[in-house]
């Protein structure tokens, strides 16, 4: 379910469609980050998402597979928490881009 989502995320539609569902501040954010890098927001969420797969440490992990196991959508959930993880660092650290 999720390595579905995630593999499909640099499609406009499922982009999109994810946007859609993120609180309006985040999807903004998300919107200005792919902006700043140059690149359509597609490509910069699957880029998130996956970059957020291979590095991702194990206390993260374990806090995203306790959100998905709450959750009623566990693949649209766990992609909410990391693009909302991804714009938590720019918070954190200043990054725009």
């Amino acid at each position: 379910m999720l390595g579905d989502l995630i593999a499909n995320l640099d499609r406009p539609d499922v982009a999109a469609a994810v946007l859609a569902t993120l609180d309006p501040n985040v999807a903004d954010r998300i919107e200005r980050r792919a902006a700043a890098a140059a690149m359509i927001a597609p490509d910069f969420i699957a880029g998130a998402v996956r970059e957020f797969v291979e590095r991702a440490d194990d206390e993260l992990w374990l806090q995203l597979l306790t959100i998905m196991r709450k959750a009623e959508d566990p693949g649209l959930v766990a992609i909410q928490a990391i693009l909302g993880w991804v714009v938590a660092d720019e918070q954190v650290t200043g990054r725009t881009g």
